[in-house]
């Protein structure tokens, strides 16, 4: 594998209200036979934070990559799910439908005439992209793919013979694929009954969608998934979590956006992941202790460290707002959740600002007098317009010696 990294923050827009970094890297794979642009979207601040983050692989670059990037940004900038890295492919010169199976169409009584190259792909993305990804990104365990129609039929694949290698699997307009199979008679529902009462899998969680529209020219779309949620439920635990459905008034790409969002909803409940910060710091126990007591339900229960929130808009739920309100009368707590907040990112020049403020108050004048003048070496690296508030505070301090 030849890695030629083609430009470093090459692209920054603004998605939602924050900036998203898009790094993109070229992989030359002998697996695919083909030199892949991979594009990278980073969490903001990534580069100031010393977090680590899941993987979100989507196999269709124009189609999806855009979309999921800002949802994934706007649920977890509320709460609603953990920050991510964000991962599509260009296409190269074969097609998508090249590396998908060749399945049977039980209900066109033919095969889908699709490459049968799965195998190869799969090597790629176990070969070469996932270990380039977290070999150069800082990542956890947890991993989720994301195909639509050909490529959803990778992601079944993936699923059913290199099951771990992902967690969550996310398959657009698929309600047809699975009542097809590697053979004619055969069904993927079947093929995935038989992996689930077979394998002790830790964390997998497999959503099916498509477009109520689908039904239509294809209204078996409508069997197989009561036949997939009849046969597969019986498998729902702690460990594995698996639905289909149906969302009714969507065409076959119009399923993406609110597929997307219930798919996100399905893997990290809202019930599960939005707290009020306001309720934890009234329990008994210090703020600091019982917000990343939260967080530590929800890591044993993913299998990867999850973070607080550090800055939310109009929200008191976020590290920052949190530590604001207990420095009105525990100062000793807020400089524990700030000192926590520069602990997720060191080079942020607002955590280390509202540090150096929660310090003065705790009449700690040395302490304080190093974080602002740390807030302030980073704005000015920044060319921040917040380096004059933080060169005034700076000012006052000393005034008050």
């Amino acid at each position: 594998m030849r890695l030629k990294i083609l430009t470093i923050l090459l692209l920054v827009f603004n998605v939602l209200g924050a900036q998203i970094k898009i790094e993109h890297l070229d992989i030359d794979s002998k697996h695919i036979d083909e030199t892949r642009t991979i594009h990278i979207a980073l969490p903001k601040d990534y580069h100031k934070s010393t977090k680590k983050y899941p993987i979100i692989l989507i196999l269709d670059n124009g189609l999806l990559f855009n979309t999921t990037s800002a949802i994934v940004n706007q649920l977890s900038s509320t709460s609603r799910m953990p920050e991510s890295i964000v991962i599509s492919m260009s296409p190269g010169e074969k097609h998508r439908s090249y590396f998908a199976p060749n399945l049977y169409s039980n209900n066109r009584n033919r095969k889908y005439n699709y490459g049968d190259n799965q195998e190869k792909f799969v090597q790629y993305l176990e070969y070469d992209l996932l270990p380039l990804i977290e070999k150069k990104y800082r990542v956890n365990s947890f991993k989720t793919l994301i195909g639509f129609s050909p490529s959803s039929i990778i992601g079944l694949h993936t699923l059913l013979h290199k099951p771990n290698l992902f967690q969550a699997y996310i398959c657009f307009a698929a309600g047809n694929i699975i009542g097809d199979g590697y053979k004619k008679d055969e069904r993927l529902i079947n093929n995935l009954e038989a992996l689930y009462e077979k394998s002790r899998l830790k964390h997998n969680y497999l959503y099916v969608v498509s477009g109520g529209k689908d039904t239509e020219s294809q209204p078996f779309i409508t069997k197989n998934i009561e036949d997939f949620n009849s046969k597969l439920s019986k498998f729902n635990n702690q460990n594995i979590h698996i639905k289909a459905e149906i969302i009714e008034g969507e065409g076959h790409t119009d399923v993406i956006l609110p597929g997307l969002i219930n798919a996100f909803e399905f893997i990290f409940p809202k019930k599960k992941w939005m707290i009020d910060y306001l309720e934890l710091i009234e329990k008994e126990g210090s703020a600091k202790e019982n917000i990343l007591a939260f967080y530590k339900k929800l890591s044993d229960e993913y299998g990867f460290e999850t973070y607080p929130n550090a800055d939310r808009l109009y929200s008191m739920s976020c590290l920052k707002n949190v530590g604001r309100r207990l420095a009105r009368k525990e100062s000793k707590e807020a400089v524990e959740i700030f000192q926590y907040w520069t602990e997720l990112y060191p080079t942020s020049h607002l955590a280390n600002y509202y540090l150096g403020i929660a310090f003065r108050e705790n009449n700690q004048t040395n302490k304080a007098k190093e974080y602002l003048e740390k807030a302030y070496n980073f704005a000015v690296s920044e060319n921040s317009n917040s380096s004059k508030k933080y060169k005034a505070a700076i000012e006052d301090l000393k005034k008050q010696k």
